[in-house]
């Protein structure tokens, strides 16, 4: 909200990059302006023709949990507060039309290009969540109380489904819940990697559940624990020291037909046993992996990918907020996974680095881009 208002930033939305060229400090950098179908200079936000909309269609901000209008704003704290049409579920009614006051409802909008002068880029295009539907041994897609951590992360968020009620996707509240970790992540099958936020992610959700049920059963199925930020060692420590089960096994989940819960199976590591465990809700704690948006930039630039898809930047230790290309610069989790801390830290190094450049600072010996640079990726 602080960028929107600010005077020195211009916010371009529902806009995609279509093509740049151009050397470092003079860009031309061409842009697809999708259309609104909503006047954005007229649009007060004021929320009147959302009001009268008939057509109710999945929420795709709130995970699908919680429905929204053909007429809409992306959640409540979007910047700018304006309101957007989707054309393939409007039934061109005119309700919004003849509610709104000020005329700003614009069927007729088409989408354009325009260029733009600029003398420095920094990617921050973030990464995508992975889809655990091709890991049957959740039966995830099956039940739904089996959810996502994006999912339970919504249902636990004050302007989420639920509006903060403990509640599961059934209605039931939750007093009993498991976490499984490493869902796509450290899996040779799908992604290598750790997604570094998943551990600390599942015990703060944890611990919000003890928060709102006192006396709920948390159990966190992990592969190994990871929690090397600050204060995290301590964080972990109290969790178990307050109830929360951790238990060092891979399970799978499948759901009791007639009471609609989900169940947890796993081998007890201390007793090698067969354990199965009925729960309230269970929650896959999904990892990240690099996005379509990232690819589709990265090539548009020129950009490297490191082995796993991500942005590759210049140097690992004194380059991450820069790339291989004079005048480029990356920020956040296109770069990587990172959790919230360290992406801040991250976004900030790359405004202080294309800040620098602007201003003529001293820069690293990099080499210019190049339109003809192989691109080492499918």
């Amino acid at each position: 909200m602080e960028t929107a208002k600010h005077k020195s930033i211009e916010l371009i939305t529902n806009t995609e990059v279509l093509n740049v060229e151009g050397e470092p400090g003079r860009f031309t950098v061409t842009l697809l302006r999708k259309p609104w179908y909503v006047d954005i200079d007229k649009c007060t936000g004021c929320g009147a023709c959302v009001e009268v909309c008939p057509i109710i269609v999945p929420h795709q901000w709130d995970r699908n949990l919680k429905p929204r209008k053909a007429i809409y704003a992306l959640f409540a704290q979007a910047a700018p507060l304006k309101y957007v049409i989707d054309r393939e579920r409007c039934i061109e009614c005119g309700l919004c039309m003849q509610a709104c006051g000020l005329d700003a409802i614009n069927l007729s909008q088409e989408p354009y290009e325009e260029q733009i002068e600029v003398g420095a880029i920094v990617v921050a295009t973030g990464a995508e969540v992975f889809d655990p539907s091709p890991m049957t041994r959740y039966h995830y897609g099956d039940s739904e109380n089996i959810v996502t951590n994006m999912e339970f992360e919504r249902i636990c968020n004050a302007a989420g489904p639920t509006e903060g009620e403990l509640v599961r996707p059934d209605g039931k509240h939750i007093h009993s819940i498991a976490f499984v970790q490493c869902v796509g992540s450290r899996d040779l099958n799908y992604n290598p990697w750790c997604s570094f936020f998943c551990c600390m992610a599942s015990v703060k959700g944890g611990r919000l559940v003890m928060e709102h049920a006192p006396g709920a059963e948390v159990l966190i199925f992990y592969n190994d624990l990871r929690a090397c930020g600050k204060g995290f060692e301590e964080l972990y420590q109290r969790s178990v020291e307050e109830g929360i089960q951790f238990i060092q096994a891979i399970p799978s989940v499948y759901e009791n037909r007639t009471t609609r819960n989900p169940i947890i199976v796993y081998e007890d590591p201390r007793s090698g046993r067969m354990v199965q465990k009925e729960l309230d809700l269970v929650v896959l704690a999904c990892g990240l992996q690099p996005s379509p948006s990232t690819r589709d930039i990265r090539k548009k630039l020129g950009l490297k990918r490191d082995s796993y898809g991500f942005i590759k930047e210049r140097h690992p230790i004194d380059g991450v907020a820069e790339t291989a290309f004079k005048g480029i610069f990356i920020a956040g989790i296109c770069q990587g996974p990172k959790d919230i801390p360290d992406t801040a830290t991250h976004g900030s190094a790359s405004a202080a680095k294309a800040g620098g450049f602007l201003s003529g600072g001293s820069s690293s010996t990099i080499s210019k881009r190049s339109g003809n640079e192989k691109d080492d990726s499918s």
